[in-house]
């Protein structure tokens, strides 16, 4: 299987370098480096932002576009790291940590040099734990079944809220309770009951997913944007005189190390690209010969986020494509996007289509070399463009973010409904609660619902079903871990304090 992955690819590869595809993936990767760069925005509303737009096109041209926007944003996020001290994304927060020091010495070349080769390399080696893992976890979610699917829900929504919120992992699973119980709205696929739909008809179909991602990404997004002040204090970049292939060489094991950290914090249902930057920042912290001084401005700060956060796009969608479980924000949009093409991510998604998971390893091997090569031409006009004062850009984006929500069914109930979640988003914002699980919550509802009911069906409403399969009892083991483990941190926690 792996052998037929491969050619596949090779294909796509071939395929995506037709000038249509190619044009597409050099734009998404600069409108990606851009809304990185741009504080307030990231990957997950790009996408969003993006997704109605490649609905009237064909599956593999927005697959191009999109997946090098995916790519793109997680770089872009490292430019205003470095060099106004406010991340473009959330990921790139840990950049900033030795990036900002770095500019202020005037290495800030250097700094998003070393960042742009990291992002690649994180992407690459990304790319090569999907191709080689895709076809094995194909073959072991082929066996899943009713009780399986029931059980993976369940685990994607603990071990995320546990993640998304570890100072208080009560959030996160609050977070994915309301996501569960949004998810119900509208007419349920069993018995065609109308659950929440208090008779109103646009709701029979339940919420749009996309337009709720709108909301409550965008509208906090905008909103804390508009507050925000800032100035660019390195006024010219200069000339890069980092030796950057005999730093990159120097420090080979610990970019593959980094890599294998970021594809496994990528793989955790929502968790995503934002935990997988500061768990190998922690890591280099720990354990490399320079960490001891990192913070005040040395270069590996800057490469081992920025090869966490790259390297979790290949772990985030490798679960989305083979289980249906999205493994970060972004991969959920992403996986959206794929349902809107008439696509259902899952174990039979390489059976039935076995061209997308070729495509977007395509996708992600081109990206590689065009995050060198746009990083490189987009880095000095986007300091021109990092001075133009909020204000100006963010009613852009708010038009963009009303335009998305509308383009999906042209409805204008669904842009009322974004308005309503980006409120609710919002205020959720202010209260510290991390909208990943809210999503999550959204997109396995329907997963846990039917399959919940489907078992107790099958068994005449004995709940032994649910412990028929070994597989049912590993995943089991992960939710028990995924709620023992926070609790076992803060007692750790509270008996150092």
């Amino acid at each position: 299987m792996l052998l037929d992955q491969l050619a596949f690819m090779g294909q796509q590869f071939l395929f995506l370098f037709t000038p249509t595809n190619l044009l597409l993936q050099v734009l998404g990767m600069s409108v990606g480096i851009v809304m990185g760069c741009l504080p307030g925005l990231n990957a997950t509303l790009g996408l969003a932002l993006l997704t109605p737009l490649t609905f009237a096109v064909p599956t593999a041209n927005a697959i191009a576009v999109l997946m090098s926007l995916y790519v793109g944003v997680m770089f872009g996020g490292s430019i205003s790291a470095i060099l106004i001290n406010i991340p473009g994304t959330g990921s790139a927060a840990a950049t900033l940590l030795d990036g900002y020091p770095l500019a202020k010495r005037g290495q800030a070349a250097n700094a998003i040099l070393v960042s742009r080769w990291g992002s690649a390399l994180g992407c690459f080696i990304g790319l090569f734990f999907f191709v080689i893992c895709a076809p094995l976890l194909s073959l072991v979610a082929i066996n899943f079944s009713s009780p399986e699917y029931f059980w993976l829900g369940v685990m994607g929504l603990t071990v995320c809220g546990s993640f998304a919120s570890p100072d208080m992992p009560a959030k996160g699973w609050i977070g994915a309770l309301l996501g569960l119980l949004i998810s119900f709205i509208g007419i349920e696929d069993i018995q065609a009951a109308q659950r929440f739909t208090y008779g109103i008809p646009q709701l029979f179909s339940g919420v749009e997913l996309i337009s709720v991602m709108m909301g409550f990404f965008g509208i906090p997004a905008i909103i804390s944007a508009l507050h925000t002040r800032h100035v660019v204090t390195t006024e010219n970049l200069g000339k890069a005189d980092l030796n950057v292939l005999a730093f990159l060489k120097k420090n080979v094991f610990w970019i593959f190390r980094w890599s294998t950290i970021g594809v496994w914090i990528g793989a955790l249902p929502g968790v995503g690209e934002n935990v997988a930057a500061f768990m190998t920042y922690s890591d280099a912290k720990k354990n490399h010969p320079d960490g001891p001084r990192m913070g005040t401005g040395e270069y590996i700060g800057v490469v081992a986020p920025e090869v966490g956060n790259d390297s979790a796009i290949g772990g985030a969608v490798l679960p989305m494509l083979t289980l249906g479980v999205p493994g970060s924000p972004p991969a959920a949009v992403l996986m959206g996007a794929l349902m809107l093409h008439g696509l259902r991510p899952g174990p039979l998604l390489p059976t039935d289509h076995p061209e997308i998971i070729p495509q977007i390893a395509a996708t992600l091997f081109i990206g590689t070399f065009l995050t060198l090569f746009m990083g490189w031409i987009l880095t000095k006009p986007l300091v021109k463009v990092l001075k133009l004062k909020p204000q100006m850009l963010m009613p852009i984006i708010a038009a963009l973010v009303v335009i998305g929500a509308y383009a999906i069914k042209s409805s204008q109930f669904d842009t009322g409904a974004m308005l309503v979640f980006g409120l609710i988003g919002y205020i959720l914002s202010k209260l510290d609660f991390n909208p990943a699980p809210l999503i999550l919550g959204m997109i396995l509802g329907p997963i846990i619902d039917f399959n919940l009911r489907r078992t107790l069906m099958l068994n005449d409403g004995s709940p032994l079903g649910f412990f028929s399969n070994p597989l049912s009892f590993a995943i089991i083991a992960i939710i028990a871990a995924s709620l023992i483990i926070p609790a076992l941190r803060k007692r750790r926690a509270l008996r150092t304090a």
